[in-house]
């Protein structure tokens, strides 16, 4: 029955409504534009911040390849993880989900695969930074300047095992026994 009442609307009656229309349409596109992003340009990130690029599948296929060389922090490495594995097996065959409306990407971040993901801005990510927890602990004296920030725990070892420092960590860890 809608359909047989809008089929004898003449345009007459249409124009009124078209404003309403434009606006609707327009604010529709709006709130679909703002879920595409793209990862920053690599150059223009804060040290530290780890570089993302969008992957890009080979072409004509759905297929998960290896990450480009160049893009790996430890090529040697991905060469060791994929072996003697045929092309289309080194990758897990993934499709990346939308997180709160937005769908997240591929991209290489140095890692041997490409990984979902989607900046904190796009995605609104609560880390908890500014929360206050009792069993939170300052970093190892000892810990290279990089560790600024991060968040440690008191380690509770097992027997045979005691509160020590690694070299490079950030926070104490458990040990061989002292």
């Amino acid at each position: 029955p809608q359909a047989l009442l809008c089929k004898n609307v003449g345009p007459a009656r249409l124009a009124p409504a078209m404003p309403r229309f434009a606006a609707l349409a327009t604010a529709f596109l709006a709130g679909a534009s703002a879920t595409v992003w793209k990862p920053e340009p690599c150059n223009e990130l804060e040290p530290g911040v780890p570089c993302a690029k969008l992957y890009h599948h080979p072409q004509g296929s759905t297929t998960v390849m290896p990450c480009p060389v160049e893009s790996m922090t430890s090529p040697d490495g991905c060469s060791a993880l994929f072996g003697e594995k045929a092309d289309g097996t080194q990758c897990p065959q993934i499709t990346c989900p939308k997180a709160l409306g937005v769908e997240m990407k591929l991209v290489c971040t140095g890692g041997c695969c490409p990984t979902c993901w989607a900046p904190d801005h796009v995605v609104s990510l609560d880390r908890h930074t500014a929360l206050e927890n009792p069993a939170v602990i300052p970093p190892a004296p000892q810990a290279p300047t990089t560790c600024s920030g991060a968040r440690c725990f008191e380690p509770q070892c097992g027997e045979g095992f005691a509160k020590g420092f690694q070299q490079g960590d950030c926070c104490y860890s458990c040990v061989a026994g002292r």
